[in-house]
């Protein structure tokens, strides 16, 4: 399917459903067969993108080697939880992760290759909290910071931004970053939560200077204020830095009712933050976007969002 067709890719998969985090646990199995389900009754002008195994090297586009081997380690020897934090593990974990960073690299190469405009990728476990070096907040391997470096790599890209709308600061993917100026990162979130970083006033370091920003708002606030930070804000700083490729890291904890997060947004919230996401993308990198799924944890609420979010993304 040709990419002026305007078709948006989809990817989920029963795979994701294997790395079990134990009963009562928030980021459950539960919540993703919810979504799996509404993303099952969507249009056939959604194309379903196969996903593929990341290999090792890929996952050290973004982790330390030794971070590598212990996530190995703990899973091979049965531990319940990562031994750098607060990340449940089973027997299938380690397997399941590098399924879910290869989809991302998957719709990647969909995209840059044209088969599709956009792709959303429904994977789990979420990436955003996971460091180079250290697992945490339910986190494995992230995600998106692979696919940043990944499209650098492979495909030759400068610059690329990274927003992440998750109700928690994604602090894995700024540490990764946070003295890089060819890629972007961008963070709305709400403040005093955890992992109780992300400060308006870090703004990156060194070189990377002025490659990060960070808008935490109030709790309780609802969408109107974070519409009206983007505007103010994100907007200008994406056409400021004109980026390649556009990454999204889109949880949907801030939504309301959700039992984690203490943002009421809504689910047009989340369709108008896409929109907005639309057109920087077709302003300065031809339209180019891949979005992944991170938190979300009242499972109807996860599932009305992100359909939300990808029937804007057309």
């Amino acid at each position: 399917m040709s990419a002026e067709k305007r078709s948006v890719g989809i990817h989920f998969d029963a795979t994701y459903e294997k790395h079990d985090t134990g009963p009562h646990h928030p980021e459950s199995a539960e919540r993703y067969r919810v979504l799996e389900s509404a993303l099952q009754e969507l249009p056939e002008n959604f194309l379903r993108l196969p996903g593929r195994r990341a290999t090792v090297s890929e996952i050290l586009l973004a982790h330390e080697h030794y971070y590598h081997d212990l996530v190995y380690r703990d899973v091979e020897s049965f531990a319940h939880q990562l031994r750098t934090g607060d990340t449940a593990i089973c027997e299938e974990s380690y397997d399941v992760t590098l399924e879910a960073s290869g989809a991302v690299l998957a719709a990647v190469d969909a995209v840059m290759a044209d088969k599709v405009f956009s792709a959303f990728c429904a994977v789990r476990p979420p990436g955003h909290h996971a460091t180079a070096t250290r697992g945490m907040g339910f986190c494995i391997f992230n995600h998106v910071a692979i696919a940043a470096r990944y499209l650098q790599k492979k495909h030759g890209l400068q610059r690329v931004a990274i927003i992440d709308w998750d109700v928690h600061h994604g602090n894995g993917t700024e540490a990764i970053f946070i003295e890089d100026p060819s890629v972007f990162y961008l963070s709305l979130h709400e403040n005093d939560i955890y992992p109780h970083t992300g400060p308006a006033t870090e703004r990156g370091q060194g070189k990377g200077l002025g490659a990060n920003l960070n808008i935490p708002l109030p709790g309780a606030s609802d969408g109107t204020l974070a519409l009206a930070a983007w505007d103010a804000q994100i907007t200008p700083a994406i056409d400021a830095f004109q980026p390649d490729f556009l990454l999204i890291s889109a949880g949907f904890d801030a939504r309301i009712n959700d039992p984690i997060g203490g943002l009421h947004w809504s689910d047009a919230t989340f369709a108008a933050m896409t929109r907005r996401c639309v057109e920087l993308a077709e302003k300065w990198c031809g339209g180019k976007i891949v979005s992944v799924l991170e938190g979300g944890y009242n499972p109807a609420g996860l599932a009305s969002a992100a359909l939300a979010h990808v029937n804007a993304l057309v």
